[in-house]
């Protein structure tokens, strides 16, 4: 009841008057698909603080909040979600490694290839490579009975 109240009294010019809102929304610009956690331990807010100024931010449009990989993450609302999806994975060493691996590689690359080169398991490649797949980060196409895996083309 005491954040609608309250909201009620705020226009969107007046948001980023709070100083902790404002540094919390510059660590999301300039840290696209952030965790909860990571701004909180950053920033060394408490948790009430950081989740009270994000539903702030949220509530009117200056970040947004998506579900990935079962973690709420957040970005500036002026992104487009493709960019936040690419950096997201980059920042993730396995998949980071995957995405190197495949610029370098044009003529395709299969999983078992994969794996070998990355010295990574096959299970934990599937994982990765799933994810990726899902989020058109890469492509699987199948070539001579053979699932062959790129970087898509933007």
């Amino acid at each position: 009841m005491i954040f609608k109240n309250i909201c009620l009294f705020l226009v969107k010019s007046d948001i980023l008057n709070n100083e902790k809102r404002k540094r919390i929304y510059e660590y999301i610009v300039n840290n696209p698909g952030t965790y909860f956690n990571r701004i909180v331990t950053e920033l060394n807010y408490s948790n009430h603080v950081v989740v009270w100024h994000l539903n702030m931010l949220v509530k009117f449009n200056f970040v947004h909040k998506e579900v990935l990989e079962k973690h709420e993450i957040y970005f500036d609302a002026m992104k487009e979600f493709d960019d936040i999806i690419s950096n997201y994975f980059v920042s993730k060493e396995k998949s980071r490694d995957i995405i190197n691996f495949l610029k370098s590689d044009d003529i395709g690359v299969t999983k078992t290839n994969l794996s070998h080169e990355l010295s990574m398991h096959m299970d934990t490649l599937a994982k990765y490579l799933n994810l990726l797949e899902k989020y058109d980060v890469i492509v699987k196409k199948k070539i001579d009975n053979r699932n062959l895996y790129f970087l898509k083309q933007k």
